[in-house]
């Protein structure tokens, strides 16, 4: 899944939710409206292990968020729910904007950051997460849903799994540094199912 041209096949060719989630991308034109911010289709849809309420999330590499989000507010301001938040003053954090609508029934977040796509912890995160779903099989899809479903979120449940007791978020960013192979075998250590 490393285009968004791959992401978008893999979810029209996936599960009843994954093929919904293609269409309403399609239908919605979000792609289209984005497309300047090379929009990514990330999060718990395409890896399959969303829950009901999940979110369809939407990574974009946005130079200038002050653009961006003016852009966004005159293209898609007046669809329901929408709203723009501005975060990432921290020291360690680069500043992102996030977007929240509402398109059908499912809720969209887009994120923006001044940072390609493919560098935003969001990504990084999925990857790893996909990488090791794909290890786990069906086992590993069952029990990161049945985390989530106990009100676990994904990071989270994934560090759970694997028996890491640090900062979830910055433990998987460790993670996506490691090769394939050596993920797996450290990883068929470590679960905890």
């Amino acid at each position: 899944m490393s285009t968004t041209a791959k992401v978008m096949a893999h979810l029209a060719s996936g599960n009843t939710r994954q093929q919904d989630a293609y269409h309403v991308l399609q239908s919605s034109g979000l792609l289209d409206i984005l497309a300047d911010y090379h929009p990514y289709p990330a999060g718990t849809v395409p890896i399959d292990i969303d829950i009901p309420g999940s979110d369809l999330d939407l990574l974009c590499y946005a130079e200038d968020l002050d653009v961006f989000e003016a852009e966004i507010h005159n293209r898609i301001g007046a669809v329901a729910e929408f709203q723009c938040v501005r975060s990432g003053d921290l020291p360690d954090q680069r500043p992102y904007v996030t977007c929240n609508l509402q398109v059908g029934h499912w809720p969209v977040e887009i994120f923006a950051q001044s940072v390609p796509v493919y560098r935003q912890n969001a990504y990084l995160h999925m990857i790893v997460e996909w990488r090791l779903l794909q290890l786990w099989g069906d086992a590993g899809h069952r029990e990161i849903r049945r985390l989530k479903q106990a009100g676990w979120k994904t990071e989270p449940a994934f560090a759970s799994v694997l028996g890491l007791e640090g900062d979830p978020y910055v433990d998987m960013l460790h993670l996506a540094e490691m090769k394939r192979e050596d993920l797996w075998n450290w990883a068929r250590l470590r679960t905890s199912f």
